[in-house]
């Protein structure tokens, strides 16, 4: 218990330290549970946004990396080398295509193997340092409110949290939201309806969840997009075929570039309330 007391004290002196804005915008996708499909929305959401921007997308669920399964990729290289001072960050990065590169993860994590918060702090300074090569990271977080995934959620511009309709999985996403209200990270915050069966069956979950925090937490969340759920998407999970680089345009690629869209949105909106400073010289 006082190992776990010294490093949420850690992780907040931390938060207080590095929470500044930055020229790289990072978003962190997020679940209350496992089974919601938020490793596929977030390898395929990066994959659409990576048709017209630079993507990083870094696996940083540190207990059950996977998402080297939807892409098809045996690593060579994965972030527990980074964070064991064997590889620089950069020699971890693996190339998709041109536009998309991923920080593959590892499955070898124990409790006492988890990433220090100096590891966790140096790692958020390599990554502002690729400002010049990348318009977006991305954050797969493992599912859950660890310490980790909190902290790293409150040093992303943008949190998606995905869902399924099921009343056990939005309750664990109203947990996951309680917990950034707390650490006063209350803007941003979008949520994802997948393995969505029906239309109305997404509006029905978010309007249910909204409504629960508007009445217990006083605060409001924006819906990003539901996730039709789809035969060929587990077909494409098997096989390990990533969903949006092998299908034609359908409800589940259209509902991806929907999102891509809004994403867009809240950049140009937060670039405009938040520009860059330059010097006068």
């Amino acid at each position: 218990m006082t190992g776990q007391l010294d490093r949420i004290i850690e992780l907040d002196k931390l938060y207080n330290k590095s929470h500044k804005s930055s020229a790289l915008k990072k978003i962190a996708i997020a679940s209350g549970k496992g089974g919601t499909g938020k490793t596929f929305f977030a390898a395929n959401f990066a994959y659409q946004l990576s048709v017209s921007k630079k993507v990083l997308l870094i696996d940083l669920d540190f207990k059950l990396a996977n998402i080297h399964l939807l892409f098809n990729l045996h690593p060579q290289n994965n972030l527990a080398e980074y964070f064991e001072s064997k590889k620089l960050f950069e020699d971890v990065i693996t190339e998709y295509n041109s536009n998309l590169h991923l920080v593959l993860g590892d499955t070898g994590f124990s409790d006492k193997s988890l990433p220090s918060v100096t590891q966790i702090e140096k790692m958020l300074e390599d990554i502002e340092k690729l400002s010049d090569k990348y318009d977006l990271v991305l954050f797969d977080l493992g599912a859950g409110i660890s310490n980790e995934n909190i902290f790293l959620l409150t040093q992303s511009d943008i949190k998606i949290i995905v869902a399924a309709p099921e009343p056990t999985a939005l309750m664990d996403a109203y947990m996951v939201i309680k917990q950034l209200i707390s650490n006063f990270a209350k803007e941003n915050i979008l949520v994802t309806i997948n393995r969505v069966v029906e239309p109305e069956e997404a509006d029905q979950a978010f309007d249910n969840l909204r409504t629960a925090l508007n009445h217990f937490l006083k605060t409001n969340i924006e819906f990003l997009v539901s996730i039709p759920e789809s035969a060929q998407i587990r077909r494409s999970i098997i096989e390990q075929n990533l969903y949006s680089a092998n299908q034609k345009a359908d409800k589940v690629i259209k509902s991806f570039i929907t999102a891509e869209h809004k994403i867009s949105k809240i950049n140009q909106v937060s670039n405009i309330n938040h520009p860059s400073f330059e010097p006068t010289l």
